[in-house]
């Protein structure tokens, strides 16, 4: 979730949501809003989650400020990307939430007083239902994410939290080690790059050190993606890594008796969630030309 230099934010994707009248409330409250394509960028100019004023120039009078214009570019930017560069399947038009959200709302806020929670942006799992009738748009159940008013714009936090959705639309597995590690390879990719990779986890407990790591696994999906796919910069990769969690997280759901349709958050964070994403990884990674340390994985 965040910022491909300097990681200053650790936040989790919520499908259930703490206090969810106020959380609601104060998205509702956005009284600016911006379409940009399936993008509703809600904003403020008054109130709790006013815009820094710093952040209010509209060098082309178009009565919407610029930092706004920024985010939605970077939103369909880096959603064109996606779609038809690495050829994912929209997060809208996914077998999860087809049907039942309709638009991605994000919404700008004021993250500065946060001390826990998120700095820069956070993409939530859940289908949001907000009042969106103090703009005049439609109150209808949606994918969120919150971008906060005062994010720099030289990190990748909006591309990163966009991936999030992504992924949300293909697996209920939301395991930091793959959820972030591979996040973190999409903020470069956009940019035509690969991050440094690091030796491949040779033992057991390697491996289980691996599962523990967040954004810090970055480096284990960068080395498999240039052994395997480096041409392409991972993008087949990644693509058939997430068709290949959409099939087995139906496994592990009957395995575990699962309702598919509903996984709880802690299902969805369990630890045994990590036997099925390595064997994706290793089934995937039989699409490529095999190496040596390639084989030695599906062996741990």
């Amino acid at each position: 979730m965040y910022i491909s230099k300097i990681l200053v934010l650790l936040i989790p994707m919520f499908s259930c949501i703490a206090n969810a009248g106020s959380w609601e409330k104060r998205r509702s409250n956005l009284e600016k809003v911006v379409v940009y394509d399936e993008f509703r960028v809600f904003y403020s100019l008054s109130g709790k989650d006013e815009l820094p004023k710093s952040r209010r120039a509209d060098i082309n009078h178009n009565k919407i400020p610029d930092f706004i214009e920024s985010i939605g570019k970077r939103l369909t930017d880096s959603n064109r990307f996606l779609k038809y560069e690495v050829g994912l399947k929209n997060p809208l038009k996914s077998n999860r939430y087809k049907g039942r959200a309709h638009y991605i709302d994000v919404n700008i806020l004021n993250f500065s007083n946060n001390k826990k929670g998120p700095k820069n942006g956070v993409a939530y799992d859940g289908t949001s239902k907000f009042n969106r009738s103090l703009v005049g748009k439609a109150s209808v159940n949606v994918l969120a994410m919150d971008i906060s008013g005062g994010v720099n714009l030289n990190s990748n936090t909006v591309e990163h939290e966009l991936f999030h959705l992504y992924q949300n639309g293909y697996t209920y597995f939301k395991n930091r080690w793959y959820t972030e590690g591979t996040a973190r390879w999409s903020e470069l990719v956009i940019k035509g790059r690969i991050g440094k990779g690091s030796k491949l986890p040779k033992t057991k407990i390697a491996k289980e050190k691996l599962f523990k790591k967040s954004y810090d696994a970055n480096s284990f999906w960068n080395e498999l993606i240039i052994i395997t796919d480096k041409k392409n910069l991972g993008k087949f990769f990644i693509k058939y890594l997430l068709e290949e969690l959409d099939n087995v997280d139906d496994i592990a759901a009957r395995s575990r008796g699962i309702n598919n349709k509903n996984w709880k958050e802690s299902e969805q964070r369990s630890t045994k969630n990590n036997f099925y994403i390595w064997q994706a990884i290793n089934a995937v990674s039989k699409k490529f030309p095999h190496s040596r340390e390639i084989k030695k994985l599906s062996l741990l």
